[in-house]
């Protein structure tokens, strides 16, 4: 097998076991290399149910470790690396690993926000569905006159948010939110608006509902409640 069939094979395991068997992989290949006359780096229990649950049952781990050099020959029960043997291979195993992680993370980062864009242009095509069943003769005229205005009235609203969840760290729950996109607003009582709104963190996502007031040409939060 070769580097690159084996890092497709590591990048096959759920998010979790990817993440915890890359980083547990990283700190025992990068002993052997940070003290490669270390014998006990180089020998590792093959039955030891840690190491088997975190790193040599995850798909493509078994593969990595012997692209890297180590042998389950030398001694029964145990993944050697043989003394005299060279140490090029296990940083190569290091450099791929570290180059899959960017990749990964650069791969859920573009996933983000095309998810986030879509949630947009859905959330576009929603109000757009309902002001035309509403005004379907003047539909075409409010438009071309009010959109940039309604681009800065959603702008306003999104950062009035984000100030309250700064204001209100309690409601992230310990999340550290990167962004917010309100989805879908009603009038709410009085002259209020109620708010569906999609917080992010990474590529994690949370649903509140914000209850929005505009005084005075700005918007404020009243009251958020989660999902």
């Amino acid at each position: 097998m070769t580097w690159e069939e084996a890092i497709e094979k590591l990048e096959l395991n759920l998010k979790h076991e990817y993440a915890t068997c890359v980083e547990t992989m990283q700190k025992m290949l990068g002993n052997v290399v940070a003290n490669p006359a270390e014998f006990k780096y180089r020998k590792i229990r093959s039955s030891n149910p840690n190491f088997v649950g975190k790193v040599y049952s995850c798909k493509g781990a078994p593969e990595l470790f012997r692209l890297a050099g180590f042998k389950d020959t030398v001694e029964e029960g145990f993944l050697v690396l043989p003394e005299g043997a060279d140490i090029a291979p296990v940083q190569k195993a290091l450099d791929r690993l570290a180059a899959s992680v960017v990749s990964s993370s650069e791969a859920e980062e573009k996933k983000r926000k095309l998810e986030q864009e879509k949630a947009t242009k859905a959330r576009e095509d929603r109000a757009q569905k309902a002001r035309e069943e509403a005004m379907p003769a003047q539909f075409d005229e409010i438009v071309s006159k009010n959109q940039a205005m309604m681009a800065d009235e959603d702008e306003a609203m999104v950062e009035a948010i984000e100030a309250y969840f700064d204001e209100h760290e309690e409601l992230k729950g310990g999340a550290a939110l990167d962004s917010y996109a309100i989805e879908r607003q009603v009038p709410g009582p009085g002259s209020s608006v109620v708010a569906s709104v999609c917080a992010s963190a990474g590529t994690k996502y949370f649903d509140y509902t914000c209850h929005m007031k505009r005084s005075a040409g700005e918007w404020t939060v009243t009251k958020v409640d989660k999902g």
